[in-house]
């Protein structure tokens, strides 16, 4: 695998430790480009780093221990492909776009996987789906999966 692969690798990484594990929403201008294109399933495009401080800072807000673990990685030229999964306790309140939801107490673990492509040492396009309908029924807003 190549240097550059492995840079990018890691640029992917730290996107997460960093500005979701850490709350260091400053991280995201340097790793990701200026013009950066998020796209994010059931929205449009975005452009800009503020979408993932403005996501990072609404998660951090709600489950202030919010803990991230990498599972999964691999890269190949340009692209970046991560299995995350975050995890914490919902002390705080969860602003939707239904309205907020008051912490719980719950403890919460969701997955999300991202594909990243990388140009000159940026993170310049990034796609994402997260797993919010596992998360929404930890929190008692959907209903749980039935018993087996």
């Amino acid at each position: 695998m190549s240097n550059a692969t492995e840079a990018n690798k890691e640029r992917s990484r730290r996107l997460y430790v960093e500005v979701f594990g850490n709350g260091n929403y400053g991280a995201a201008d340097e790793l990701m480009a200026v013009g950066i294109i998020n796209h994010g399933a059931g929205s449009p495009p975005l452009l800009g780093t503020g979408g993932i401080k403005q996501q990072a800072a609404l998660l951090r807000t709600a489950f202030p221990d919010l803990r991230i673990t990498l599972n999964d990685q691999f890269g190949h030229d340009d692209r970046v492909a991560s299995r995350w999964t975050g995890s914490g306790t919902h002390a705080g309140p969860l602003n939707l776009p239904s309205g907020p939801v008051a912490a719980t107490g719950n403890s919460i673990a969701f997955d999300e996987i991202r594909i990243d492509r990388h140009a000159e040492d940026r993170i310049a396009e990034s796609w994402w789906i997260p797993d919010r309908y596992t998360l929404w029924q930890q929190l008692g807003l959907l209903p749980g999966p039935p018993a087996a």
